[in-house]
């Protein structure tokens, strides 16, 4: 069994329309890259033996969007295969669901959604979509980013802008991950799983930093910058592009490979465990600040009302 953990469909670029990093759309004349990367999974997991792919998305648009068209495009080629209807899970990134109207709640704090947007400005673009400059001004920041409410340290709890730490973005991708190989019923499904840049690479630091005792999950247990992660990881996913974690016949060993900026084959990366991934779920469960947070948002809106 394997799980794609994949950035989601080429958007619109222009600092205008792309606000805190939440407004931007897809954009429409790149539709056909989303379309040629479905026929391309639907042939690649024929040949790996698969005979299921199950689709994912963050609650985001351009996340459920993304899965949409690639089932869409799935179904029409899918005589070998079953191809099953998108779902959501919020755990695939920062964004919850407000249980009132079913929409994207963003549990980042509105200071790191600053910074993103300020970098963002900085970014040049050419053939490659990689948002490197905010990714990397997030990166600056850290794992347990001072703009994130933390466990234990209600000093950090700034009832005026709430939001996660990235560390706990990555908690939630952890747990994801871990729910799914654990309640997996058939070892030949493949997964594919859209979230966002910002939310994907901070996962991957941490996974890295863990099979290199460098962090514990928690914390930092080495004095090394998450700035170091930057390059190992290949800076900003492309579109369409991620890690790829693969499991052995129910096996407790997980190799984690992936796609490093716009390189098109899957390197070969760490072997990670499963353990990694249930500690990532046991801090998330008791030390995730996430219900709290989202808590905090839905209070404020209704008192804006």
């Amino acid at each position: 069994m394997q799980i794609d953990l994949l950035r989601h469909g080429p958007k619109n670029n222009n600092p205008d329309v792309h606000g805190t990093g939440v407004e931007a759309l897809l954009d429409p004349v790149k539709i056909p890259e989303i379309k040629t990367h479905a026929y391309g999974l639907i042939t690649d997991s024929i040949d790996r033996g698969y005979d299921k792919i199950e689709l994912w998305s963050t609650p985001i648009d351009r996340a459920r969007a993304t899965a949409e068209i690639e089932y869409g495009t799935m179904i029409h080629d899918s005589d070998e295969i079953a191809i099953a209807l998108p779902r959501i899970n919020a755990l695939i990134g920062s964004s919850a669901i407000n249980p009132e109207n079913g929409e994207a709640v963003n549990l980042g704090s509105r200071a790191m959604s600053k910074i993103w947007a300020n970098a963002k400005k900085l970014e040049k673009y050419d053939y490659l979509q990689g948002e490197n400059k905010p990714l990397y001004a997030w990166f600056e920041q850290g794992l347990d980013n001072p703009q994130g409410w933390q466990y234990g340290k209600p000093e950090t709890w700034n009832t005026e802008d709430p939001g996660i730490t990235l560390r706990e973005i990555a908690w939630r991708i952890g747990t994801y991950l871990y729910n799914v190989f654990e309640k997996a019923e058939n070892q030949k499904t493949r997964v594919i799983a859209f979230g966002h840049s910002g939310d994907i690479e901070p996962w991957i630091a941490l996974t890295l930093q863990m099979v290199n005792g460098i962090d514990d999950g928690f914390g930092r247990i080495w004095d090394e910058d998450l700035t170091d992660r930057f390059s190992e990881i290949g800076g900003a996913l492309e579109p369409l592009k991620g890690a790829r974690i693969l499991q052995l016949d129910r096996s407790d060993d997980l190799y984690l490979f992936s796609i490093k900026g716009s390189d098109m084959e899957f390197k070969l990366g760490p072997q990670i465990g499963k353990e990694i991934l249930k500690r990532q779920v046991r801090l998330y469960h008791e030390r995730g600040m996430s219900n709290k947070v989202l808590a905090a948002r839905l209070e404020a809106d209704y008192k804006t009302k």
